[in-house]
């Protein structure tokens, strides 16, 4: 591995939990309360409902661990257990309209937040910055592909 290498690696390991810690916050003082992994949750499950054992593994957790998420997704009210209507033996977990309505609540006090802490950044900065998230999303995109079975 390169110095150079090397160097973005400490840094996005100094950030990385710079950023969670922000965001972290701000999802406590919405009031709702979430953990990170819970907003996760909702905004995977905005897209589509999807089965326990899909949700584990994007979240990359164990079935137990996910089972206890979505029981307290559920007793919020945020999502709810149904029956596939192609195969009565799958459950998936899909969100509710309060779920819904949290989760565009959340976001637009999140994004407001992160504008504000963005908002000094030039736009050349921002570009950048860009172009910099976008190489790490793909960097790990490509890993997350190559793990499914």
């Amino acid at each position: 591995m390169s110095s150079t290498t090397q160097a973005v690696v400490r840094q996005v390991l100094e950030t990385i939990p710079l950023v969670m810690r922000t965001l972290a916050s701000e999802l406590r003082h919405t009031g709702y309360t979430p953990a990170p992994a819970h907003f996760r949750l909702l905004f995977i499950l905005a897209s589509r409902p999807h089965n326990l054992s899909e949700l584990a593994e994007k979240q990359a957790v164990s079935l137990p661990s996910m089972s206890n998420s979505i029981t307290t997704l559920v007793g919020r009210g945020w999502v709810k257990r149904v029956r596939a209507s192609h195969d009565r033996r799958v459950v998936l977990i899909e969100l509710t309209p309060a779920g819904r309505e949290v989760l565009g609540d959340i976001q637009c006090r999140v994004e407001a937040r992160m504008t504000e802490l963005l908002g000094s950044l030039s736009p050349a900065a921002c570009d950048q910055l860009s172009v910099g998230l976008e190489i790490l999303r793909s960097a790990f995109a490509s890993v997350a592909e190559d793990s499914r079975p």
